[in-house]
């Protein structure tokens, strides 16, 4: 087995187990909290989102791309990356507070019902997944995938098992679902620290030829990331300004289902940027259209089998009272499968050192799905989100497809239609598996 398949197996193994935790946090927190409190819990956990995301100027992208490429030692990048998870979220948790003074952000967390002080409880703890993402890069990077997705399995798990606990057993609802967040965000950050530390010495030193060149490089990365993190979930912020808390939580089931989808895609997109940060561009021309093809068909066949089962999983795992959920859900199906081949392209461009592409498709993203939300949530709710979403999906695909298709000359149909051939890499893919799985049998005894 190629180490690209065996590490897309590896990892889409470990996607299967962080799905099963995650959607069994889901199911509870939906049952427990209802359309109210489950829309309350995720503008809590979104707004510190946004500033991680808008704080964390690329650094782990860069680790991924410098590690990988051997041009700056993992020492340097670890020793950066503590330093500045540290100084980042002292920073951003500053920003925070400044923003707490004005009183639109009042108003805001006032008309959401959000609890302030739940609110800083999420976002006081910033620095340790800032260090978390970090490190977990490092581990990328030095191919050490099986611990890189031990700290996401461990994480969905820490909160599956305290949301289990503290909403089920204790009762404590929303206060319940945010202490739960946050022993997942210690205990992956712990971990994420423990296993880089048997790899590498820790010291406090910062390389500034490193900082540079991850600020120059990871720093268009960042924007592309951030502009397309805003994208993705404006939406839900636009929302919570024009419609009240139920209306967050019915979108935010409808999202979380649309989600699994990248499952596929996540995966091939991470790992494709690290094998690409090592090709040439020949290499790396002939090798990733055949992924964005398997992603395409993969995403397609899953996104049908969802729509037609959308009503009844809804309605059976979460309760009818989030059947609301479900035409937001078909809505944003298919701008789902746009973001999940544009995902892969994009790793593509990144790992050839061409990251602006995503930065332009991102921005264009960005401007549609302001002015369509703006236009639409006011006329038809969360489903007119869930359009607007779609369509600013897609531009930004297609912006990301022509580039790619400009710098390796392949053709439309190369790139996204299936071919005879390519059902071979399954009937591989399961026989490889077979392999590894008896040869490590064959190791254990």
């Amino acid at each position: 087995m190629n180490d690209f398949s065996k590490n897309s197996l590896i990892t889409f193994s470990t996607e299967v187990l962080v799905f099963i935790f995650s959607f069994g946090t889901l199911i509870i927190l939906s049952r427990v909290l209802g359309p109210i409190g489950k829309g309350i819990y995720s503008l809590i956990l979104l707004i510190p989102g946004l500033m991680m995301t808008f704080g964390s100027f690329g650094i782990n992208t860069a680790n991924v791309y410098f590690v990988g490429s051997k041009r700056y030692k993992i020492q340097d990048a670890t020793s950066n990356s503590l330093i500045l998870a540290i100084l980042l979220g002292f920073i951003l948790i500053l920003i925070f507070w400044g923003i707490t003074q004005f009183d639109f952000f009042q108003n805001f967390i006032s008309f959401n019902q959000i609890p302030p002080f739940y609110l800083w409880l999420v976002v006081l703890i910033i620095p340790m997944p800032l260090l978390s993402s970090f490190f977990r890069s490092i581990l990328w990077a030095k191919g050490e995938i099986i611990n890189c997705n031990k700290i996401r399995v461990i994480e969905n798990a820490i909160l599956f098992l305290a949301v289990m606990i503290f909403l089920l057993i204790f009762q404590q609802n929303i206060f319940g679902a945010v202490l739960s967040y946050i022993l997942s965000i210690v205990g992956a950050c712990l971990l994420s620290i423990f296993l880089v530390k048997k790899i590498t010495k820790f010291r406090l030193f910062l390389n500034k030829n490193l900082l540079k060149d991850s600020v120059v490089y990871g720093g268009k990365v960042y924007l592309a990331n951030s502009i397309s993190f805003l994208s993705y979930r404006l939406d839900m912020l636009l929302i919570a300004m024009f419609l009240a808390p139920a209306a967050v939580g019915f979108y935010s089931i409808a999202v979380s289902m649309a989600e699994r989808l990248f499952i596929t895609s996540g995966v091939l997109a991470a790992v494709l940027f690290t094998k690409i940060s090592s090709l040439s561009d020949s290499e790396a021309t002939a090798f990733t259209p055949k992924i964005v093809r398997h992603t395409f068909f993969i995403m397609i066949i899953t996104s049908l089998s969802l729509a037609v089962l959308a009503a009844p999983l809804i309605k059976i795992i979460f309760g009818q009272a989030f059947l609301p959920s479900v035409l937001p859900l078909l809505i944003l199906l298919p701008g789902i499968i746009a973001f999940g081949i544009g995902g892969v392209l994009a790793a593509d461009l990144s790992g050839r050192g061409k990251p602006q592409f995503a930065i332009y498709s991102s921005f264009v993203c960005l401007i549609i799905n302001v002015v369509l939300n703006i236009l639409f949530i006011p006329k038809w709710g969360i489903s007119g989100a869930a359009f607007a979403s779609s369509i600013a999906y897609w531009a930004d695909t297609l912006i990301i497809i022509w580039a790619f298709l400009k710098i390796s000359k392949r053709s439309l149909k190369d790139v996204l239609v299936i071919k005879a051939q390519d059902f071979q890499d399954y009937l591989r893919l399961i026989s490889n598996f077979r392999e590894w799985l008896r040869v490590k049998k064959i190791s254990i005894k």
